[in-house]
């Protein structure tokens, strides 16, 4: 086995396959030690195992496997790639937001947040109609835009976006348009964009390579969604269609006249899908906590999973349920009781951040929702949990930039705050 060219890094592989660890198949070692006897260079299944498996006591554990259609399975046990020294932190550096009436920070709805190459947070009020522009120790800097219909103006607002040349774009629907701001706010241009409806979770944006993502409804499809993808100069690619979820979901149903609305079933779990900065979409199953990485033709890449406990459904939350589905009740909705599930989802949501690392938060007890997160990389090694000093907001989506978290969170009085923290990698 010494007499193989490379021989110590794939002694060294060898060595950490061991059968209790089951982080490679066992396919995966005799092709190891095949490689080694014969002296032939170790297939990329090898390197992609040895690459991805972290070899530290107490360090990663799962697998990693290959489909023959090239589909890259990630397996995660409960164990983090992180040892406790290696673990990222969420430091709070500043937040912004306050009840005193006429103050630029009291916000009514915050839409969207955003920073310019300067540091500079682009807060989208899409109550107000407004951005409010704030510099790094949280300053305010000035408005841009209000309501109406010119040059400049807002009538549904949905997002802020960077373009790679530092603009600010803004999508909004109801004025069929894209509104283009430089960092001083002056409006440069607008592009034209189809409207007729809105949305809490903008699923555009830009990706790495400068593309530019706008969602269109599918016309024969009331809940259809496709995402247009353009250029900088604003030239059309092509049009993609978004993930859907797989499974069939049961859901409590109202009919009034010609008129139909659906509920969804309280902890039954649900599909949730992202862009990635890649431009590549993520996938999840809450449920089962199983994440899928698809090409814009939707190809499965890669599926992750990670093992986790259930949570059971408490009496009081129960209780809450049945206080909520009451106005749907008394409007003729038909509900089955016997449909929610006792026992919780494994997720709740999930972002992506500028990395393309993947931050899931979890089904948690009641004193860590919203504040511990599941962080996995790009690859979909699960790397380890962390802990936030205060409750995250998923409306507007969080976002990440150079190690900087910007999110919503909100007081016990539901004000919102607009809060930026440090994530201390060591």
């Amino acid at each position: 086995m010494n007499n193989c060219a490379g021989s110590r890094r794939i002694q060294a592989f060898c060595q950490f396959v061991q059968p209790s660890s089951g982080v490679m198949r066992l396919a995966g070692l005799r092709g190891c030690i095949r490689d080694c006897v014969t002296g032939l260079p170790i297939v990329p299944i090898l390197l992609l195992g040895c690459g991805s498996c972290d070899t530290r006591v107490g360090g990663w554990r799962g697998v990693v496997d290959t489909l023959p259609s090239g589909q890259i399975l990630v397996a995660n046990t409960a164990d983090g790639r992180w040892l406790e020294a290696d673990a990222w932190r969420i430091v709070e550096d500043l937040r912004m937001g306050t009840q005193q009436e006429d103050a630029p920070d009291l916000f009514g709805n915050v839409g969207s947040v955003e920073v310019d190459p300067e540091g500079r947070v682009w807060v989208l009020d899409d109550q107000a109609l407004e951005i409010r522009v704030f510099d790094r120790e949280g300053r305010y800097v000035r408005t841009v835009g209000r309501e109406g219909g010119g040059p400049g103006e807002f009538r549904a607002p949905q997002a802020i976006h960077r373009s790679p040349d530092g603009n600010m774009w803004v999508p909004d629907p109801r004025n069929n348009r894209v509104s283009i701001f430089d960092t001083s706010g002056t409006y440069v241009e607008g592009r034209y964009m189809s409207g007729g409806f809105g949305s809490t979770r903008w699923p555009g944006g830009f990706d790495r390579l400068g593309y530019y993502y706008l969602p269109i409804r599918i016309v024969e499809d009331i809940d259809g969604l496709a995402l247009v993808r353009f250029t900088t100069a604003y030239a059309v690619i092509d049009t993609l269609q978004v993930p859907t979820d797989p499974k069939e979901r049961d859901v409590f149903e109202l009919r009034i006249r010609d008129m139909r609305a659906t509920l969804n079933v309280p902890f039954a779990g649900h599909f949730a899908w992202r862009l990635a900065p890649s431009g590549n979409f993520w996938g999840m199953l809450a449920d089962e906590y199983r994440l899928y990485e698809l090409s814009p033709r939707g190809d499965t890449l890669r599926t992750v999973t990670r093992e986790f406990t259930r949570l059971s459904v408490t009496d009081a939350e129960m209780e809450a349920t049945r206080v909520e589905l009451e106005p749907f009740i008394r409007a003729g909705g038909d509900v089955d009781w016997s449909k929610i599930p006792r026992t919780k989802p494994a997720a709740r949501d999930f972002f992506i951040d500028d990395e393309g690392n993947l931050w899931v938060l979890p089904e948690t007890a009641e004193e860590d929702a919203g504040r511990l997160v599941d962080v996995f990389a790009s690859d979909g090694l699960f790397l380890g949990a962390v802990r936030l000093p205060f409750e995250i907001e998923m409306a507007p989506r969080p976002l990440i930039r150079n190690s900087t978290l910007y999110c919503v969170t909100k007081d016990e009085l539901d004000v919102p705050y607009v809060v930026w923290a440090k994530i201390v990698k060591p």
